[in-house]
């Protein structure tokens, strides 16, 4: 079995909703427990918030539109953070960070 190339960060550029994906990101189909057995293969640590976090008020929940245009989530305080998605949940737009874990 070959050994999977780990991803890194990479330019980001957003849709015209402001949603993106990490592109080394395989097709998962909403299998949760996939997601999270292929960052863990990766050795990845994420942190993510959803935009009401940032926001007050925003379009999307005023106007029921279905962008996140203006929201520009911060990296989060150290240097090695690199961006994994912008995507929409149930819940609104959704932000996720993620870092290599440094093995012992």
């Amino acid at each position: 079995m070959p050994e999977e190339k780990l991803i890194g960060p990479v330019e980001v550029v957003r849709d015209e909703d402001g949603y993106w994906y990490h592109p080394g990101i395989p097709e998962f189909d909403e299998d949760h427990e996939a997601y999270k057995a292929w960052l863990d293969g990766q050795l990845l640590k994420v942190v993510g918030w959803h935009m009401e976090s940032d926001l007050e008020a925003h379009p999307y929940w005023d106007d029921d539109a279905c962008h996140c245009l203006g929201w520009e989530p911060e990296t989060p305080p150290a240097y090695d953070w690199f961006l994994l998605g912008i995507f929409d949940t149930e819940d609104g737009p959704y932000v996720q960070w993620a870092r290599r874990e440094v093995q012992p």
